[in-house]
Parts: C-alpha cells; sequence; structure tokens
C-alpha cells in the first residue's frame, strides 16, 4: 500500500462518513433502469453484489437484509469504518454479508463474479492508479448479464466548486486534524464571500456554495473539499476510460436526467439535432447546459452496449411496478404535486384515476399490469385504445420521475395497527443504535436513507415485533417517563399528571406510526 494510500485512509479512520442507503444505487434500481433501455440483468433475490468502497456498509447492508438468499461483500480502506459495519451486521444477524478491509488495487477475479458492482463517492477521490483499478475490477469482476454503478465530480460544473476547494485547501493546509482543518477553511469561504466584488465571478461563486459550506455536515464536507485527491472529470473522458477496460455506457441512474425535453422544448429541439441520435454525445451536452457537478453512471460489458435501447418501448412498462406520491393541489381538480415538488396537469379519465390511486398506494407499488387490466375494463369498447393511453401515462411519469420503478412488488410488511411489524434486521439495527453510536442510518425498503430516530422512535422502534400491540406500546412509554428516558413537555414543562401523560404518549405512538408508514418501513421488497 503506497503512502498516499495510507494516508487517505487515515483520514477516513479519522473522519469516518455516516455510513448511509443511496436509494439510486440499489440492485432492484439498477435492475429495473436496465430493463427500460432493453437489457436483461440477474434478478436482486438472488444477487451478488460487491461495493467497493463501503465505508461502513450502510449502502450494502439494506440489499443484505432484503435478500436472504443474495450475496453481498463490502470493501473499504478504513479499518474503523470496516470494524463499524461488522459490529452492525453482528447485531443484526446477517449471514450474507462481509465487509473486508482492503485497497482496491489489491483485489483480483479470486474475489468472485458479482451482478452488481458499486462505487459510490470513491472514483473522484483517488490516485489514477485506484480509480484504473476500479475499472479494472468493474469489468474483471463483473458477470456476463451485470450492472456496474460508479458515482464521479464531473466537469463544467466542478470547476467553480475547485475555486472552493483550492481557496479551503490554502488555508487549512498547515493544520493536522481534519476537524481544525475544516474549520479553518469554512473561514477562508466566509472571508472571500463577505470581501469578493459584487458582480463578479468569485462573488457568484461563493454565493452558490456558502450556505453548504456552512451548514453541510461536517465528514461530507472535509472528504469533498479537503482530500488529499479530487480528480473531476467530463463525461465523455470517464466513457474513454471505461472503454479501455471493456465496459460501455448504460444509463444514468436518474434517468430523467436523460431526456432532452425535460429541459423544454427550445433546448430540447436543437440539442437532439446536434447529437444525431448518439445518446452519450446528448449526455455531454446536458453537462454544459446544466453545469453538472456529479454523475451517477451504469456501465456494462461493451458487447452488451448494441442491445441498448434508449427510445423507450413502453411494452416493457408491463412488466413492472410503479410507485409515486401524488397530492391534489388545494383548489385545483386535475393538478397533482409530487415528490420533487412539481405540478402534474391532468384532465382525462385515465389519469385522473390512476394519480390518485397510486398516491393512495404510496409508499407500495402497483403492478402495470394491473393498472392495464383495470384500464381496459373500465373502457371495454374501446380497451386497446385505453391501455396505450394508460401506458402512454406511465412512460411521461418515468421521463419526469414522477414514479418509482421496480421489476418486483414493493408491498407492505403488515398493517400498522394492531400489533406493527419492522423487518427484523431493520429493529435491531434500531436496537443496537441504543446501545453504541453505530455510525449507520436506518433505511427503508426503497433502500432511502431514513432519518437519525428520536428518543421516542428510540423508545419503540425495537418493540415493533409484531408482538406488542397498542397496550404494550404504552406500557414501554410509561415506563420510558417512569425511569426518565422520556419527557413529555408542554409549554417548556415536564408533564407530570397521569391522564396527560396518557394523552401524550397516544399522540406520539401514534404520530411515529404514521410516520414510519409514510416513509415506507412497513414495507417489504417482493
Amino acid at each position: 500500500m503506497s503512502e498516499l494510500i495510507e494516508r487517505i485512509a487515515g483520514t477516513y479512520d479519522e473522519l469516518p462518513y455516516n455510513s448511509s442507503a443511496f436509494a439510486q444505487s440499489a440492485p432492484e434500481h439498477l435492475h429495473a433502469v436496465a430493463h427500460l433501455f432493453g437489457l436483461k440483468t440477474p434478478p436482486p433475490a438472488r444477487a451478488r453484489v460487491l461495493e467497493l468502497g463501503c465505508a461502513a456498509g450502510g449502502n450494502l447492508i439494506p440489499f443484505a437484509a432484503h435478500h436472504p438468499q443474495g450475496h453481498a461483500v463490502g470493501v473499504d480502506l478504513s479499518g474503523v469504518q470496516i470494524d463499524a459495519g461488522q459490529r452492525a451486521v453482528r447485531a443484526m444477524g446477517l449471514k450474507n454479508i462481509q465487509l473486508k478491509q482492503a485497497s482496491i488495487p489489491d483485489l483480483g477475479k479470486d474475489l468472485g463474479e458479482f451482478d452488481y458492482i458499486i462505487c459510490h463517492g470513491v472514483y473522484s477521490w483517488v490516485p489514477e492508479d485506484v480509480r484504473e483499478a476500479i475499472l479494472r475490477v468493474s469489468r474483471e469482476n463483473l458477470s456476463v448479464d451485470g450492472v456496474v454503478y460508479i458515482s464521479y465530480n464531473t466537469y463544467p460544473g466542478w470547476k467553480a466548486k475547485e475555486v472552493v476547494r483550492d481557496a479551503m485547501l490554502l488555508r487549512a493546509g498547515p493544520l493536522k486534524t481534519q476537524s481544525e482543518k475544516l474549520r479553518y477553511a469554512r473561514g477562508m469561504v466566509d472571508f472571500l464571500h463577505d470581501m469578493a466584488r459584487d458582480g463578479s465571478v468569485l462573488k457568484k461563486i461563493m454565493q452558490d456554495n456558502i450556505e453548504m459550506i456552512r451548514h453541510g455536515n461536517e465528514s461530507y464536507l472535509a472528504h469533498e473539499f479537503l482530500e488529499l485527491c479530487n480528480a473531476p472529470c467530463y463525461f465523455r473522458d470517464f466513457l474513454d476510460a471505461a472503454g479501455r477496460h471493456g465496459l460501455d455506457f448504460l444509463a444514468e441512474s436518474e434517468v430523467p436526467r436523460m431526456f432532452a425535453y425535460n429541459y423544454g422544448s427550445q433546448a430540447a429541439e436543437p440539442l437532439l439535432r446536434e447529437c444525431n441520435g448518439s445518446q452519450v454525445v446528448l449526455e455531454q451536452l446536458l453537462d454544459f447546459l446544466n453545469n453538472r457537478t456529479f454523475r451517477q453512471t451504469l456501465l456494462v460489458h461493451a458487447d452488451r452496449a448494441s442491445s441498448i435501447r434508449y427510445q423507450l418501448d413502453n411494452s416493457r412498462f408491463k412488466d413492472m411496478h410503479v410507485a409515486g406520491f401524488f397530492t391534489l393541489v388545494e383548489g385545483e381538480q386535475s393538478t397533482w404535486r409530487t415528490s420533487n415538488d412539481t405540478h402534474l396537469f391532468y384532465g382525462r379519465p385515465i389519469p385522473r384515476e390512476v394519480i390518485p390511486r397510486l398516491g393512495a398506494a404510496w409508499p407500495a407499488t402497483i403492478a402495470v399490469s394491473t393498472l392495464i387490466a383495470d384500464a381496459r375494463a373500465g373502457d371495454a369498447n374501446h380497451a386497446d385504445a385505453a391501455e396505450a393511453e394508460l401506458l402512454q401515462l406511465i412512460e411521461q411519469l418515468i421521463i419526469t420521475g414522477a414514479v418509482r420503478v421496480r421489476l418486483d412488488e414493493v408491498k407492505p410488511a403488515n398493517p400498522t395497527s394492531g400489533a406493527p411489524h419492522l423487518p427484523e434486521p431493520l429493529r435491531h439495527l434500531a436496537k443496537a443504535q441504543q446501545g453504541e453510536k453505530l455510525p449507520i442510518s436506518l433505511y427503508n425498503a426503497w433502500h432511502d436513507t431514513m432519518p437519525n430516530p428520536d428518543v421516542v422512535e428510540t423508545v419503540l422502534l425495537p418493540l415493533l415485533d409484531g408482538e406488542h400491540d397498542h397496550a404494550a406500546l404504552m406500557a414501554a412509554m410509561r415506563e420510558s417517563v417512569k425511569n426518565g428516558q422520556l419527557k413529555f413537555m408542554q409549554d417548556g414543562q415536564p408533564l407530570t399528571e397521569e391522564k396527560d401523560i396518557e394523552r401524550a404518549a397516544v399522540e406520539h405512538i401514534d404520530a411515529v406510526l404514521k410516520r414510519l408508514a409514510e416513509r415506507g418501513a412497513f414495507l417489504t421488497p417482493g
């Protein structure tokens, strides 16, 4: 291991990430994206998954927990992070995941073959030889029909951020600890933000980044802006590097960003003429248009590229399941707000039936085949036209990012009334968090990171085992108040009357169960 690699490992040992799930890298998501563009990939339920730079395993543990017949391997340079992940795996009782301390260049074919290889937040932050090793391992250890996910910083957007990084490094350079470096580096950005001339390029750069620098997570900022290596690149240069290792472009994990018309017809039409049918050229042009700073690119073996179809074939939707969060805009009859706070207007009968139905099912999925059957039955005299309209609607919702897609159902694990039941590994992780500060976030069936539990959730989460009904949860709340673990407050004062405590406990239990249901905790992948 080189001296530089050892120094990089030291920064992560000193200031570990809070290890979290990233929905865009979930094997279930990659499986669905490949299907959209015409490729068949291994079903996640029995897949082998490798993560390069796994930190404490927070992005790999959800896969292992959801798919006991699958197998997961995580590799990271930081012994501190790997040790934390191994403690979490033991606490959760998972037998199908291994977390190993290792340097990526030392990995070889003997590690095994994997259907999905994930490398999130590593590629841009390591030396060139490690970047080459990431691509080598991605080719050598990828199954024939597998998919690779690699995220990285991109130009042109990172050219402005490099000014911020260089300024921060200038002031932080002489200091030793990561925390000291970050504190002093933040001061430099504050100074430049306040002193830069109005209207100057520097002023614009600092205005665009000041809130993130002032309020961002400490570990993220330290590793993003003060790490020993940070090598952004243009999208085309990344693909050239991948191509030298026998890999080719499949898609972006963020599918809506691939469609020119999402940027308005005025921009889309000249862009489509300019790219002349090449998705790769279009992607690079869109990066310039949007000053893009970050990509999450999917790669496959180069010999599969000829089978990829970027013109969506909506007949492929029939095998899929969709989910979407929609709320009717107040005072409107046919306008819905989506989870990304965009508005959709549909006045025709099929959308006005389907969209509220998806909203009511959220965060669970509905099979597209079920929606098709119901649309055909609802207009039996024009069944083919109804099916075509339904599929066109699904296509629009996918392209605009208004729905999530899977090839397998995401379904409620159980009702949230009676005796609520969280999946066992998640419950064990929540319980382990009580005993030690494991740097691993809770997650849901959509591979989303859930917010850190508040004090009431900390009490309740381990008890949601399907055996504790509402009365048992109430008893646990009373005991927690009695032993001082919980205090219910009103007007800045703790409640002391038993009837007030009872009322507050009921309200908090109902609120926690409602939040967990909305976050998808009471769900399981099919």
